[in-house]
């Protein structure tokens, strides 16, 4: 006999204790998310069960309502809006566990890579943990996901449940055996204010750091090529959009100083030249570029540039961000693996004598039919149910950003 939900109390801000039969699983696939890495979740003896969950659960909505000591978030439904309408008042907070498979699909068990490692793995450390907020009128979602190594890789599962050190802490702490979950990606689908007080909010109750994740160039290409060999390119469809940014300001006549000894002008004598570029191109033309990139040997001839020999001048063109830079192209993986970025880079070349690898151009967006990938946004289109190959794809997202923030996909220079 099915149980049904039942509130805790009367108030229209409720959390229901009672679980279904059949959770529903989150939605992921035709939203908009944005990227967030958070580090290791003290979660203590205790094991996330159910009642743990339910507890939790209550904590963040007493928080969502301004019910605590301080009261700092008091007024939050009043707001918040969505899709400009008031969301209305707040009718549940839901904290629990899913399987990361029953959201992406089982493609991973394809991948020649990760899937075994995958299977190796027992059913609790494929989880992730989902954090629900229903209001009247809408709700909002937050998944905290497992991500998985390369096979190869000598170092421990990413999100495994692990025993803390206690060689150091005493006779006390000696018999206690902490745990860390960690589960380092995080997509959101919430406004900003809501995002902000769930991110305090996990920081406080798990004594971890949650910060804005940004996707550098090498993984927005990544992706498209391993995008491009998981589901191949349709002949109809929307139009393929690259953005290019650039990080190169241009020196500002107007405030030209008439010393001509100074060496030091200063950053007051620089103003920024163009922003970003976009790059459309139609469905049938992707075809023609992955094909001629795998015939390019050398995507552009060597200039000269003292950055292409020196690391530290590229590392200084390319910015903070060590996801930029192109500085893997050294390693030969251009021509093997990027035959749409060798061709495109060459097009570039010829026609806009504009130079893709140069470290200070930048990839911060990518449209193509079955995504939008963004340098903090993330959206997987699925007109249907999703097949093999869109949940093959959709593994491999989760792969390479995780490979991001873990630091195992980062360029040479910098490791």
């Amino acid at each position: 006999m099915s149980r049904r939900r039942t509130p805790r109390d009367s108030n229209a801000s409720t959390v229901f204790t009672d679980v279904e039969p059949e959770d529903p699983i989150p939605s992921f696939f035709n939203h908009s998310f944005s990227t967030y890495r958070v580090s290791p979740l003290f979660v203590g003896d205790e094991p996330l069960t159910e009642a743990r969950l339910s507890v939790l659960s209550r904590r963040l909505r007493d928080v969502l309502v301004g019910d605590v000591v301080r009261g700092v978030h008091i007024g939050l439904e009043s707001s918040a809006t969505a899709a400009g309408a008031q969301v209305g008042v707040l009718k549940a907070v839901r904290v629990r566990l899913f399987r990361a498979d029953d959201v992406f699909g089982t493609g991973i068990q394809d991948s020649e890579d990760v899937g075994s490692a995958w299977t190796a793995l027992s059913d609790e450390q494929k989880r992730g943990l989902w954090i629900s907020v229903q209001y009247e009128n809408t709700s909002y979602h937050a998944l905290l996901l497992p991500t998985i190594q390369q096979q190869d890789k000598a170092t421990p599962q990413a999100w495994q449940m692990q025993p803390g050190n206690n060689r150091s802490r005493g006779k006390q702490s000696a018999s206690r055996d902490v745990s860390f979950l960690h589960l380092p990606l995080m997509l959101f689908r919430m406004p900003l204010a809501l995002r902000n007080i769930v991110s305090d909010w996990l920081s406080t109750t798990f004594d971890c750091r949650v910060c804005k994740l940004a996707l550098g160039t090498r993984t927005l290409v990544t992706v498209w090529e391993e995008w491009i060999d998981a589901i191949g390119i349709a002949a109809r469809g929307s139009d393929f959009v690259i953005t290019l940014a650039f990080d190169a300001p241009l020196a500002d006549p107007s405030i030209a100083t008439d010393n001509d000894d100074e060496e030091d002008e200063g950053p007051q004598s620089y103003k920024s030249g163009l922003r970003s570029i976009d790059i459309t191109i139609q469905p049938q033309d992707l075809r023609r570029f992955v094909r001629a990139g795998r015939t390019i040997a050398e995507p552009r001839a060597k200039t000269g540039a003292s950055w292409e020999t020196d690391d530290r001048e590229r590392r200084r063109l390319a910015g903070n961000d060590s996801d930029n830079g192109w500085a893997w192209l050294s390693s030969g993986q251009a021509t093997e693996e990027q035959p749409f970025t060798n061709a495109l880079a060459r097009y570039l070349d010829h026609h806009l004598a504009l130079n893709l690898f140069h470290p200070s151009v930048r990839v911060v967006q990518i449209a193509a039919n079955g995504y939008v990938l963004a340098s903090s946004r993330l959206k997987i289109v699925s007109k249907d149910a999703p097949n093999s190959s869109l949940s093959k794809a959709t593994w491999m997202f989760i792969t390479t950003i995780g490979q991001r923030i873990s630091g195992e996909a980062l360029p040479a220079i910098f490791t």
